[in-house]
C-alpha cells in the first residue's frame, strides 16, 4: 500500500505528466488486451464504411418507376431513392442538343425517362450491394433499365490517398498498438525524474531501498492486472499480447532499478 500511494504521489507532483503517464498506460493496455476489438474497429473506419454507396440507376417511360421505388424502399439496407437527377439529367441533354444546332432534336421518347440514384448502407456486403442493384434491372428488365456499377462518393478517394488511412490499412491494429507504445514511452520518460526524485529523498530518510522500482511496479502491476481481468472478461485477451504488455512495462521498470542520486524535479 505504501509504494502504490508514493506511485500517485509522484504523479501528483507532475499532474500533467504524472496523468498523462497513466493515461498512455491504460491505453496502452487496453490496445493489447483487447487488439481483436481494436481490428474490429479499424475495420469500420475504412473509408468504404464511412460513406453511403450507391448506385444510378436509368429507366425509360415504359417502366413505373414508382413502383420500383416502392420495391426498393422495402428493402433492407436501402438508405434513400432520390430522383432528383432526372431534371439534371434532361437539362444537360437539352444543352447539349442546343449546343449541336437547330437542326438536331431528339425524339421525345428518349427524353422520357427518370434517373433514380440508390443510396444504401454501407454496413452491407458487396453481395448485398450487387443484389440491390440487380434487383433493380430484373423489374424493370435489361431492355428498359441500365444501371450503372455500385459506387462511392468522392470523399472516398480522397480518404483513401491519406497517409493515415495508408497506415491503417497496412498495419492495422498492430500500427494503433505501435504508436500507443511509442506514446507511452515518451510519457515514461517524462515521468522519469519525479520518481527519481521522490524516491532519493525516501530512500535517503525513511530508509527503503529502491522506493522509484517498486512504485513504478506496483502502479503498472495494477494497470496490467486490471486491463487482464476485464481482456478475460470480455474473451479479448490472448496470452501472447498479455506477453508483449508486460514486456513493454518490465523493460522500462528495469531501468529504474538503481541507487539514485540527486536532481531537481523539472
Amino acid at each position: 500500500m505504501f509504494y502504490l500511494k508514493e506511485f500517485f504521489k509522484s504523479i501528483g507532483e507532475s499532474p500533467i505528466r504524472g496523468l498523462s503517464f497513466l493515461l498512455c498506460s491504460c491505453l496502452l493496455a487496453i490496445s493489447l488486451t483487447h487488439r481483436p476489438w481494436i481490428a474490429k474497429t479499424i475495420e469500420k473506419v475504412t473509408p468504404e464504411k464511412m460513406v453511403n454507396p450507391y448506385f444510378v440507376a436509368v429507366v425509360d417511360g415504359s417502366v413505373d418507376a414508382e413502383r420500383i421505388k416502392g420495391v426498393l424502399a422495402k428493402l433492407p439496407g436501402v438508405l434513400a431513392i432520390d430522383d432528383k437527377e432526372s431534371d439534371r439529367s434532361r437539362s444537360k441533354l437539352n444543352k447539349l442538343v442546343g449546343q449541336l444546332g437547330s437542326d438536331y432534336s431528339l425524339d421525345a421518347n428518349l427524353m422520357d425517362f427518370k434517373s433514380l440514384r440508390i443510396i444504401m448502407s454501407p454496413s452491407l456486403s458487396t453481395e448485398s450491394l450487387d443484389f440491390v442493384r440487380s434487383q433493380v434491372v430484373k423489374m424493370g428488365g435489361s431492355e428498359h433499365v441500365s444501371a450503372t456499377e455500385v459506387k462511392y462518393p468522392e470523399v472516398t478517394t480522397v480518404m483513401k490517398s491519406h497517409p493515415f488511412y495508408g497506415f491503417l490499412s497496412k498495419a492495422g491494429d498492430w500500427g494503433v498498438v505501435g504508436i500507443l507504445a511509442f506514446i507511452w514511452m515518451i510519457t515514461y520518460w517524462l515521468c522519469y525524474d519525479v520518481f527519481r526524485s521522490r524516491s532519493y529523498i525516501i530512500e535517503k530518510f525513511q530508509r527503503k531501498k529502491l522506493v522509484a522500482a517498486k512504485s513504478i511496479a506496483t502502479g503498472l502491476g495494477i494497470v496490467f492486472a486490471l486491463f487482464t481481468a476485464i481482456g478475460i472478461w470480455n474473451g479479448t485477451l490472448k496470452f501472447f499480447d498479455s506477453v508483449i504488455l508486460l514486456m513493454i512495462f518490465s523493460v522500462f521498470w528495469t531501468f529504474s532499478m538503481q541507487d539514485w542520486r540527486w536532481k531537481p524535479t523539472l
